[in-house]
């Protein structure tokens, strides 16, 4: 049987009951009538964008600039538009303007996914220039992903636990590509968001064109099509089994191993033809493939192009034990190879949340944070972008808001320094540095 979804802006329809010594977490309804109250993550995401949009016009402004980015005698929007305008910008720029080109062995835009430049490109027409229209669509779609992030928490965690894990995600250091910069990152973010929130109130054709999105716009979109379908087929089990309970010992201990219990929770047979609209979240990255495969013979093509000099992201063994940054670090460690060591770092928390969010989430959203974190792992030569594609493993920052939200002391140090961070490279990001 489905689950009737509650209605919208009244209450919440499922939570994660917290399990007791040594058995599985199980869903159970939320308590009836718990509000939602929408306004809560809007002022956070203005509050906190207000403060990084004047840091960034700040640092445009006043501060010595990348010679890569030279200080513009004029520009559409202005210092308040202009200090989002850096790297990547001015790839979706020309594939918005000029369309996909590749020259082999050289840097090319097909490296990038189209869901950005697509919604950026039919928006075009509203604002002054394609950066503008860039930094609105990416503004927009931070705002969309906060108040769904903090719905969806809502679900499963209390008031206090859903704040401080939406704190988590603005305030998280790498979190300023939800506030401006023209990346896909914030669009892809907030189309996973909305098409898990759809999936937990059993919304399949809402959650299907959201995944298509998001598999459309980013690679670690299809982890996200992926961990939807799982998603999909754990809630299916889950309505299954509820009316059993879990084995145990005469001391209260489960007797259901892990792998019983993930068979239990991931078995395919509950997944049926009515669940189908899921699958078309596959559909992004599959036309992606279909457009480079038709277009220039190689439906991997975007990958391929990562081995060109300057990106130098050839797939190998290299790439996976990250050579080149261990040889940085030993021959010539700068500030930049701090930064990338952070993202590391990051990588590895993330790693080390995954078995939490397994028990407090479901197996779905593990695999999702265990895929947002493998990717940039295994594809990366050091490091370096892993900070902002880690936004996807948004699972984490709710297991984060959770034991943060029991913690007071922690929990203001912890958002604290983030956010302290998140200013300081806001402000490099603005004068023209490579961060992530």
């Amino acid at each position: 049987m489905r689950a009737t979804p509650a209605p919208e802006d009244h209450m919440t329809d499922l939570a994660i009951r917290e399990p007791s010594a040594g058995q599985p977490s199980v869903i159970a309804p939320a308590r009836p009538g718990t509000r939602v109250r929408w306004w809560v993550p809007v002022l956070a995401f203005v509050a906190i964008g207000a403060v990084l949009w004047c840091v960034a016009a700040l640092a445009a402004t006043h501060l010595p600039r990348d010679a890569y980015f030279p200080r513009p005698e004029h520009v559409a929007g202005g210092s308040w538009f202009e200090g989002w305008q850096r790297w990547d910008a001015y790839w979706y720029r020309a594939i918005v303007r000029d369309g996909y080109e590749y020259d082999p062995g050289v840097q090319s835009s097909v490296a990038f996914f189209p869901g950005y430049p697509i919604v950026v490109w039919l928006a075009s027409g509203l604002f002054p220039s394609i950066f503008v229209t860039g930094t609105v669509v990416t503004v927009l779609s931070g705002l969309v992903a906060a108040v769904t992030f903090y719905r969806w928490c809502a679900l499963r965690l209390s008031p206090a636990a859903a704040g401080t894990a939406l704190l988590a995600l603005l305030l998280y250091p790498y979190a300023w590509y939800l506030y401006g910069p023209i990346y896909a990152d914030a669009l892809c973010l907030a189309a996973a968001l909305v098409a898990f929130y759809a999936v937990e109130r059993d919304q399949l054709w809402v959650a299907g064109l959201a995944g298509f999105v998001a598999s459309a716009s980013r690679l670690v979109g299809l982890m996200v099509a992926v961990a939807l379908v799982l998603r999909v087929i754990e809630r299916r089990n889950a309505a299954i089994h509820a009316h059993m309970l879990p084995a145990t010992d005469p001391d209260g201990r489960c007797r259901v191993g892990w792998r019983t219990e993930l068979q239990r929770r991931l078995s395919p047979r509950g997944f049926t033809h009515h669940d189908a609209p899921v699958l078309l979240a596959f559909g992004g990255f599959a036309s992606w493939c279909t457009y480079l495969w038709i277009r220039f013979g190689d439906p991997f093509l975007f990958s391929t192009v990562q081995s060109a000099p300057g990106w130098d992201q050839s797939t190998g063994p290299a790439t996976w034990v990250k050579a080149r940054l261990i040889g940085e670090v030993f021959r010539d460690p700068n500030w930049h190879t701090a930064e990338k060591l952070l993202q590391a770092a990051f990588a590895i928390g993330v790693l080390l949340a995954v078995p939490r969010v397994a028990r407090r989430l479901g197996w779905a959203y593990a695999a999702l944070a265990l895929g947002a974190v493998l990717l940039p792992l295994v594809g990366t030569k050091d490091f370096m972008g892993t900070g902002r594609y880690l936004l996807a493993a948004f699972p984490v920052f709710a297991v984060v808001g959770e034991l943060l939200s029991e913690r007071p002391r922690l929990r203001l140090g912890v958002l604290t320094g983030s956010g302290l961070v998140l200013v300081v490279f806001t402000t490099l990001f603005a004068r023209g540095s490579y961060l992530s």
